[in-house]
């Protein structure tokens, strides 16, 4: 049976696309979200959103664009598709200028990068390279 928790979306996943850009969502277990994109000028685009896991698959009911701020250089995100992909991880795309942004949930990142940083030490011990 498919797992349709909140949890199997929850928290916070980043990513990155062409021309140096960078995705970020932060979504909490009730089913609210922020979604905020750098298309790669340093200026966030921004959406809180509604959203829910439907039968495994993240299903954005809702989205409002956040106000303008220029004191945070950020502007309203005014449409964008978010899929679930395979593996764990979210696609997010915007405007027809762009492909997107591919993302894994933070968390996961983190461990991964231990462990890669933790193999390297090992290996640069002596005898590590066997």
């Amino acid at each position: 049976m498919p797992d349709e928790s909140p949890a199997a979306f929850a928290g916070e996943w980043a990513g990155t696309g062409e021309r140096g850009s960078f995705c970020f969502l932060n979504l909490d277990a009730g089913g609210g979200g922020w979604v905020l994109v750098d298309g790669g000028s340093g200026d966030w685009l921004g959406a809180r959103i509604q959203w829910r896991n439907q039968r495994q698959a993240l299903q954005v009911d809702k989205f409002i664009p956040l106000p303008s701020s220029p004191r945070y250089r950020v502007m309203p995100l005014q449409t964008f598709v978010l899929k679930t992909q395979f593996n764990q991880s979210l696609s997010l795309s915007w405007g027809t200028n762009f492909a997107g942004c591919q993302l894994q949930r933070i968390e996961s990142s983190t461990r991964h990068l231990d462990s890669a940083r933790s193999a390297i030490e090992a290996l640069r011990q002596p005898g590590g390279a066997r």
